[in-house]
């Protein structure tokens, strides 16, 4: 005590950290303005609360805010800044249109270290501009015009696949699935294919790093200035310590050099179309952008992220959906019936195009009964209405405070959902089209069960990649199951079972159980 006493500096720093300490505390416990709402009372006091079972217990805190909700209702706090509501009748009060300024929160928008790409802006109107150059590419317009790049990523998985057939080994149609998804985002808006579905095994190292990096996003969001520090370790000294990377900063710095190439091109040969077709940065760079969001650094980032998002949340729903499909013989067979009536007896192996496949009733319905099961991503959203106060019942949420829903929670909810755990694409049909003798117990309402349907959340900032996932999964699936001659695949689940896509963990992108080794197949050849 003398020798502090003797420091009267030290004591006076030490003082004054733990007034503050005590201070914010009794402000948000007391005088927050959301102090009012409903929560534990340790969420509301420190964000440790959300890391112990974020970081600590990998990605469980999900779950925690599930019992929040069972033990203090539909709307809860929690934690110091945020309110949770679980109904989902308020979804589209939450994710609204351009009618109201939303902002993103800047406290999750870190997580991924994208803070200059369009997915990791926060203020409402920098997004409206970075969001507004990347829509025409990912328009259903552009997707159809360039589905052809997509199909032939699909007939390369399904040859790929019978390559496996009758060897015994087993497939991983996660990494399979992986592999596609990048081949077809890398062809699609960047012009050039990866190759992984050339891999012998579909690079699984691609998905292991993909998953890594999405686990790592909770650490992030508690202590931003991670990713910084990161920025300035040298590339081979990260891969030395994580050999994984390797394949990230080869991808990193290939799209710096297609962005430098194009950069360094004439601007009369910009306006001018590629030899096969325009990538996203041929139509960035002759956007309307400002001078200071054409920047490479900006560009490569705006890349990345867009490979990121439009790998795993598809190749997920495609592995659970074929998981389900592969689980019930009855659903599969009348699936691959339906498929038969597009095969075109001229042309048997010619794959029907994405119209065709939408306008398909079961299919339809299968992809959207996937699509609810896989859930897009399994982290809340947060949002901010910065000039709104939103009215929850008799509950009114300040302007400018963060507001979050789970997609999870939303498509597993039993007032919307009958036997929400259950695979049914038959709930998505109108009962003249079930062909299920008990339909009565499902919710045959299918065009309000479809407002409930929010894998792509919903908004102005929604999945901008949402038209080319629907394309791809519409394609693959429709490869997959047609009939002889035309290229189907028959597979059979491996070692697999319903822990194998059930959700436990939530990285931002949903996780089965820790030690599951993916939705397994051995390929038995062609359908018959």
């Amino acid at each position: 005590m003398e020798a502090l006493l003797a420091h009267p500096s030290i004591v006076l720093v030490v003082f004054a950290l733990v007034a503050y300490l005590i201070g914010g505390a009794i402000y948000r416990l007391y005088f927050s303005p959301i102090a009012r709402f409903p929560g534990p009372r340790l969420a509301a006091l420190t964000l440790w609360y959300e890391f112990y079972f974020d970081v600590v217990c990998k990605g469980r805190y999900t779950w925690e805010i599930q019992k929040m909700h069972e033990k203090y209702g539909p709307i809860v706090r929690i934690n110091p800044h945020e309110i949770h509501v679980k109904d989902p009748s308020f979804y589209d009060e939450v994710y609204v249109g351009p009618s109201r300024r939303t902002e993103k929160w800047h406290w999750s928008a870190k997580m991924f270290g994208t803070t200059t790409a369009a997915v990791g802006t926060t203020g409402h109107e920098l997004h409206r501009v970075r969001r507004g150059a990347l829509n025409p590419f990912f328009s259903k317009r552009s997707v159809t015009r360039l589905e052809p790049v997509i199909q032939a990523n699909v007939d390369q998985l399904c040859a790929r696949l019978k390559e496996f057939a009758g060897t015994g080994k087993p497939v991983n149609l996660f990494d399979a699935f992986t592999a596609l998804s990048a081949d077809v985002i890398g062809s699609f808006a960047f012009g050039r294919s990866y190759g992984f579905l050339e891999h012998a095994d579909f690079n699984p190292r691609w998905h292991r790093l993909m998953m890594e990096l999405s686990g790592s996003t909770h650490l992030m969001k508690q202590f931003g200035w991670l990713y910084t520090l990161t920025q300035h370790i040298p590339q081979w000294l990260v891969a030395l310590v994580h050999p994984l990377t390797r394949e990230l900063f080869s991808l990193q710095n290939s799209i710096a050099d297609q962005i430098h190439s194009i950069q360094t091109t004439p601007a009369s040969a910009l306006s001018e179309k590629p030899t096969d077709h325009p990538t996203i940065f041929h139509d960035l760079l002759s956007s309307k952008l400002p001078p200071t969001e054409l920047t490479l650094p900006r560009l490569a980032e705006e890349g990345l992220t867009l490979i990121g998002a439009g790998t795993v949340t598809t190749s997920h729903t495609l592995a659970t959906t074929v998981y389900h499909l592969l689980s019930a013989p009855s659903q599969l067979s009348r699936l691959r019936s339906e498929l038969a009536t597009l095969t075109n007896p001229a042309e048997p192996s010619q794959l029907p195009t994405w119209t065709q496949l939408e306008h398909l009733p079961y299919l339809s319905a299968v992809v959207s009964e996937g699509l609810r099961l896989s859930y897009g991503v399994s982290h809340r959203l947060q949002r901010v209405s910065p000039d709104t106060a939103l009215r929850y019942g008799d509950w009114v949420i300040p302007a400018g405070t963060p507001v979050s829903m789970t997609q999870m929670f939303i498509h597993n909810d039993a007032g919307t959902f009958q036997s929400p755990s259950s695979f049914t694409p038959e709930r998505w049909l109108p009962s003249s089209t079930s062909g299920d003798s008990g339909a009565s117990t499902i919710d045959k309402d299918a065009s309000r069960l479809r407002r409930f349907l929010v894998p792509f959340s919903r908004g102005t900032r929604s999945c901008v990649g949402m038209n080319l996932a629907y394309a791809e999964i519409f394609l693959a699936l429709g490869a997959l199951f047609r009939p002889v001659g035309a290229g189907g695949v028959e597979l059979e689940l491996f070692e697999t079972d319903g822990s194998d896509v059930e959700v436990v963990h939530d990285f931002f992108n949903p996780s089965p159980r820790l030690d599951s080794k993916g939705v397994r197949v051995l390929v038995k050849g062609q359908v018959r």
